[in-house]
């Protein structure tokens, strides 16, 4: 008879030569996904707790998945973004913490009633929710051109009770004529032959959300435009980029007119996020 106390030390005992098991951690996050308890519950488990074979083997099946690249977020359906928890499936991207930067930027000026707020290409909705979160008097709106994705988000906002306006559609388009104060966007921006987008982790996720085409800049050249023709005088456009395409980024924010252009680094000191203001 197995013993969750059993599965779990043989599952986290180092084995030599196997350098690709799941980290500690993560044997226990996969237990306590599929064995519906907490924590401190899973490792307090009694040393005689039997494992039912259905459970181990799915605890396995698990393993094995995150051993060979698949995110963590996939297996288990959930993640954290700026302290709340999102319901996550492989219809759209996991949210990095890097992308917390970009909310970061936008909450560095208040955002209160009269404030319109869109997060344009929203995903699971992480960007648009955290705005809400910190800023509840604000109107906060956000796109996805992808149904699976919306589904996504919106139950996010409705587990959160949050209040965010969704709506299917391609960046900005259907945004009223300098109507908004602030555009947030994390677009697809890895270059297509990037191979990267075919490495273990990345190759789980969307690949529409990741491909920015040739250049990786193809999502900007219809989101900066989109912007110049929404934001109000004064409103700002944030967007995420990858480390080597702030200079690119700044210079197509300059081109279209922005002022006050800049770019700041994530966590890891990598350039990770552009804003400009439009001053009309």
């Amino acid at each position: 008879m197995t013993t969750i106390r059993g599965f779990l030390a043989q599952a986290t005992r180092p084995a030599p030569g196997s350098p690709d098991r799941c980290p500690i951690q993560e044997v226990w996050t996969l237990g306590c996904h599929i064995l519906q308890r907490p924590l401190a519950q899973l490792l307090a488990s009694d040393a005689a707790e039997p494992l039912r074979p259905e459970d181990a083997a799915r605890w396995r099946e698990l393993m094995l998945r995150r051993q060979n690249g698949e995110p963590l977020a996939y297996l288990v359906g959930h993640t954290e973004f700026w302290s709340l928890p999102l319901k996550i499936t492989p219809d759209v991207l996991v949210p990095r913490p890097e992308t917390e930067i970009l909310v970061e930027r936008a909450l560095s000026r208040t955002l209160a009633r009269g404030d319109r707020c869109i997060d344009a290409g929203t995903g699971s909705g992480a960007i648009a929710l955290a705005l809400k979160k910190e800023s509840p008097d604000a109107f906060v709106a956000a796109c996805d051109r992808s149904p699976k994705a919306l589904a996504v988000a919106r139950a996010n906002a409705h587990t959160l009770g949050l209040e965010v306006a969704f709506w299917a559609g391609s960046w900005l388009d259907a945004i009223e004529a300098h109507s908004c104060t602030l555009i947030a966007a994390n677009p697809p921006y890895i270059e297509s032959a990037d191979p990267c987008l075919d490495g273990d982790g990345l190759r789980y996720e969307p690949r529409d959300a990741l491909d920015g085409g040739t250049d990786g800049l193809t999502a900007f050249a219809a989101l900066i435009p989109g912007a110049v023709r929404a934001l109000r005088p004064g409103g700002r456009l944030l967007v995420e980029h990858g480390y080597a395409q702030g200079p690119q980024l700044r210079m197509l924010l300059k081109q279209a007119d922005f002022g006050d252009v800049a770019t700041h680094n994530d966590y890891a000191g990598h350039p990770r996020v552009t804003e400009g203001i439009w001053h009309g």
